[in-house]
């Protein structure tokens, strides 16, 4: 059952789920192809266009990028308040934008004397890793000095011709490889391999401070990557077709635009 309440000192439709989740903003936006969260909680949507549009962490636009050349962005990561990416994977190329959306920096992966670049994963230091499928390995490049820093070959973990690697992450100095039929994957700061985080593969994963999170039948799944604690949220009233979570907030995407909820705190 949900209870509809007016908020009419903020001016902003609030609902509450008998699960604590709290709508505070809906924003139309229709078309919305990938979405990414900073650390401020900073929103950034893209549509099929390649069109950057940032939003602050209660739904107001502040900035929007559209680049000369219309291209499909493969992943937009915005892990970095300062810093956001975005992955052309069809053109093999990833370019840096500031915070302002502004003085994009491209990048030829090209020129790195690399394969064919399945992935990208910046991490926090502005270095990058890329999974490289021409010789199966994840490779460390600083693009700023235009540098390989590593380069690990994945055939100890993996077989080549049976792995599914459906998603790649970097996430507080470590990284992580979603694979189809062993699970999560981690990996430390030289892509060495530690451990499996978790045996299911989820078709979509992110991050939040400590934790990895997912949808699963309904629920929000929280796993914390260090100690082992496992935190579920329902989300069962929440309709998307794409989310991202940071910070207790959900941004549910939609055909017509994106809804931000906040998780009030059950005690």
């Amino acid at each position: 059952m949900k209870v509809f309440i007016t908020c009419v000192l903020l001016n902003l439709p609030v609902v509450l789920f008998a699960q604590s989740w709290e709508l505070v903003k809906n924003v139309s936006h229709a078309g919305i192809d990938k979405c990414s969260i900073d650390q401020m909680g900073n929103v950034y949507m893209v549509n099929q266009q390649g069109t950057v549009s940032k939003y602050t962490a209660d739904g107001k636009l502040m900035l929007e990028y559209a680049p000369i050349q219309v291209a499909n962005i493969h992943e937009i990561t915005a892990n970095s308040q300062l810093k956001v990416t975005l992955f052309y994977k069809d053109l093999q190329e990833f370019v840096l934008l500031n915070r302002y959306l502004s003085s994009p920096i491209t990048y030829r992966l090209s020129d790195f004397n690399l394969g064919y670049i399945e992935e990208v994963a910046p991490n926090f230091q502005q270095t990058l890793w890329v999974l490289d499928i021409s010789d199966f390995s994840i490779k460390l490049l600083d693009p700023s000095r235009n540098q390989l820093l590593e380069q690990k070959s994945l055939a100890q973990v993996l077989d080549q011709n049976q792995a599914e690697i459906q998603s790649f992450h970097a996430h507080q100095n470590r990284m992580y490889i979603v694979e189809k039929s062993l699970g999560v994957l981690v990996f430390d700061n030289i892509g060495n391999y530690l451990f499996k985080l978790t045996s299911e593969a989820p078709d979509d994963v992110g991050f939040d401070k400590d934790y990895m999170y997912y949808e699963k039948e309904g629920s929000l799944m929280l796993v914390h990557l260090y100690d082992g604690e496992n935190l579920t949220r329902s989300i069962d009233n929440i309709q998307f077709t794409k989310m991202v979570y940071s910070n207790s907030r959900l941004i549910a995407i939609t055909p017509q635009g994106f809804n931000i909820y906040q998780y009030l705190s059950q005690q």
